[in-house]
């Protein structure tokens, strides 16, 4: 029934009327794709090809001072943190030095604390002995202790004596000198009382004569003996100060030792400081989080050379790092920031999807292919992770020198504006012409 109705109603349908209708649905629908084609934008986008590099340089390990590898701890291919042993070399040599200036600084230690006593003139605190050989040490000076000690209480003895017995010549001399004086006094007495009597006759000249001569012996007995007093106090004050220079040539002979323990503390405790750094390098480890790439070294007991490499550590990234690059054409719609769609060429992106990054960095000038001919820009493109994920959630790796396809999202344009370009390159040309 409704095909007989469309039949009558096209036959009755004059030809003019439906010729109407075909010109408006036309322009209905040139309006419409006009409309759409000036609303709806697409991103400009520039393609290009790409490999996935490291953000930072591969990393080779080695050890500093070499020598005999005593184990291998890591293949390549394994998945490394930092700080992780990949080598362990062999440390006998640098243990035993280790042990042996260790022993030194120990015994410097305790050689200090003595002469820190000695110069203070108190009992020595030694630090406590943490082995057998360090007890042996702490014995050694407490003998040297006791013999120092006994040293300078013989010195300092002997010294006293000195001045004791220049004190007691001081006493004598000054009895003498004072029995001298007594003598002097009463012969100058003696002639002051002779002299009237010989002057009036009543004692002879000789008498005279014989007390002034008298009286000269005693005055040079005293002044002789007042010598002996000074000459004496001299001795005392000499033998007192030989007294003070037996303690104070103890005191700076102990001095002199701590200066030089001390100085050879502090080199021994710096050369402790390094062999103990070189010891606990014999592990070689890590530097970072990373993915073994090779292992240089094979033979365990084998001799390397100071600083040769031993293994390669390929960084792991936080973001991937993709080099791609650019026609020069093409090169004037790149900038830094710009938005880009990463797809890895070793997965599908259809079924595993794409990643986002952003341009971090464009090169100043284009690099020439030697094999192509060809000049490109190289533009760096950080992606936002470093794995793609399956439809389980399983995780795909992404490493470096895995290629991409990297498309760089420009300003957008309308798909008016796109139908339009080649009119309006067509008609540039023409006007040139």
């Amino acid at each position: 029934m409704t095909d007989t109705y469309l039949e009558d109603f096209a036959t009755r349908l004059k030809p003019r009327q439906a010729s109407n209708i075909l010109l408006w649905a036309i322009i209905a629908f040139f309006v419409i794709f006009i409309a759409w084609a000036a609303l709806t934008e697409l991103d400009r986008t520039v393609h290009a090809q790409g490999r996935v590099i490291p953000s930072s340089r591969l990393q080779v390990v080695s050890n500093l001072e070499g020598g005999i590898i005593r184990a291998i701890l890591v293949k390549s291919g394994d998945m490394v943190t930092k700080g992780q042993p990949l080598v362990r070399m062999d440390k006998t040599l640098l243990g035993a030095d280790l042990g042996t200036n260790q022993a030194t600084v120990n015994a410097l230690r305790m050689k200090i604390a003595r002469l820190e006593a000695e110069i203070g003139g108190r009992a020595p605190v030694y630090p406590a002995p943490q082995s057998a050989a360090e007890e042996e040490q702490l014995r050694i000076e407490k003998s040297l202790h006791t013999a120092r000690m006994g040293e300078l209480t013989s010195l300092t003895a002997a010294a006293r004596a000195r001045v004791e017995q220049a004190e007691r010549a001081v006493h004598e001399a000054d009895a003498a000198y004072q029995s001298r004086v007594s003598a002097r006094d009463s012969a100058k007495a003696q002639l002051d009382m002779i002299r009237p009597l010989v002057e009036h006759g009543i004692e002879p000249r000789l008498t005279l004569v014989q007390m002034q001569s008298a009286a000269a012996v005693a005055t040079t007995d005293a002044a002789s003996a007042a010598a002996g007093v000074s000459r004496g106090k001299a001795a005392v004050t000499e033998a007192r100060s030989a007294l003070a220079q037996v303690q104070e040539d103890w005191r700076s002979q102990a001095a002199a030792d701590l200066a030089s323990a001390q100085a050879e503390l502090s080199s021994r405790a710096s050369a402790n400081t390094a062999l103990a750094d070189k010891v606990a390098r014999t592990t070689v480890t890590s530097p970072l989080a990373g993915r073994v790439n090779r292992v240089l070294v094979t033979t365990v007991g084998g001799v390397v050379r100071a600083g040769e490499p031993l293994v390669e550590v390929v960084p792991n990234e936080d973001n991937l790092l993709i080099e791609a690059q650019v026609a020069p054409k093409d090169i004037a719609f790149i900038r830094p920031e710009q938005e880009a769609r990463i797809n890895v060429s070793a997965y599908d992106a259809a079924v595993y999807g794409s990643m986002r990054g952003e341009v971090v960095s464009i090169s100043p000038d284009a690099t020439v292919d030697e094999r192509t001919g060809e000049s490109y820009y190289v533009v760096r493109v950080r992606g936002t992770a470093t794995s793609l994920t399956d439809h389980d959630g399983r995780t795909l790796p992404i490493g470096p020198g895995m290629t991409a396809d990297v498309n760089l999202l420009g300003d957008k344009r309308s798909v008016l504006q796109y139908l339009l370009t080649p009119i309006t390159r067509l008609s540039e040309r023409a006007f040139r012409e």
